[in-house]
């Protein structure tokens, strides 16, 4: 887990079990299944606060820090937008 930074998931820890109850569980075996992506990974980007900290006030709440950053994509793309339209 501390390889992937993450913990597997059910499907993931259930051939991790049989991997071991049949000796087959090296470091490669366990590294190749917890690279895998997992479907709910598909959709999400995850930054890390300590990333996004130093460009918010020690104030800002995980929601104002989203708030933001939305507002600041949005603006982005009308940007961009106004920019493909001349």
């Amino acid at each position: 887990m501390d390889y992937a930074q993450a913990s597997p998931s059910l499907s993931q820890a259930q051939r991790l079990k049989k991997l071991s109850q049949e000796g087959g569980c090296t470091l490669d075996a366990m590294c190749e299944v917890m690279n895998e992506i997992k479907k709910d990974e598909l959709d999400h980007v995850t930054i890390k606060n300590e990333v996004l900290r130093k460009y918010f006030p020690k104030s800002y709440t995980p929601k104002q820090m989203q708030d933001t950053i939305i507002r600041l994509l949005e603006k982005w793309q009308r940007s961009k937008q106004r920019d493909m339209e001349r």
